[in-house]
């Protein structure tokens, strides 16, 4: 069998990519302007133009519209931490692993503003979304955790549990900054503004 072809990813698999995308982008609109609790999963699926039956094809819950790519943001949190210098310390490397949350919102600020304004407009999804943190917490503290093994530091895990759990809190308080700014406000100097909160109390 040709290499290249099966290195491919699978066109079904691409078109199925596609038709979530188009779904999340269409019902995002539609949780934003009449409210989340108010938007039923028919009405989601009459503005798609596909049944209810075919919208659980793609999306488990509701719910999963607004969150179901935080978990793939994890890893791409987690790879940022990798990356960050080897002398740099703890506090500061979690800071630039979360750069590239801030640059996603930099590259499309209206559809981040409505997509993170869904989900932060009702309790249930607020403590989703909290939940999703928890799970990055679990990605980066085996990352974080080396850069503590010290003879003073002798429960490096628990310590880093600690610093990325933080962290994500000042992401969290952050997000909720900006987004009562309506993008207005800078996402980066608001989360410089919580880590440096936290760093200096």
């Amino acid at each position: 069998m040709d290499e290249e072809a099966t290195s491919r990813p699978d066109l079904r698999e691409l078109g199925r990519n596609a038709i979530r995308a188009e779904i999340v982008q269409r019902a995002v609109v539609l949780l934003d302007e009449r409210g989340f609790d108010q938007t039923t999963v028919e009405d989601i699926a009459a503005a798609v133009g596909i049944s209810p039956r075919s919208f659980f094809r793609y999306f488990p819950t509701k719910e999963d519209i607004v969150l179901g790519d935080l978990v793939p943001l994890g890893h791409v949190v987690e790879k940022a931490l990798m990356d960050r210098p080897a002398d740099e310390s703890a506090w500061s490397a979690l800071r630039g692993a979360l750069a590239p949350l801030v640059d996603l919102a930099d590259s499309d600020p209206v559809a981040v503003l409505r997509s993170t304004r869904v989900a932060l407009s009702t309790p249930g999804l607020r403590a989703k979304s909290i939940e999703r943190h928890t799970l990055w917490a679990a990605l980066l503290v085996p990352v974080l955790s080396p850069r503590l093994t010290t003879k003073k530091q002798k429960h490096s895990e628990m310590a880093a549990g600690a610093l990325a759990q933080s962290a994500l809190a000042c992401l969290y308080v952050a997000t909720i900054a900006w987004v009562d700014s309506d993008g207005t406000a800078s996402y980066s100097e608001l989360l410089d503004e919580a880590f440096d909160a936290v760093a200096r109390p």
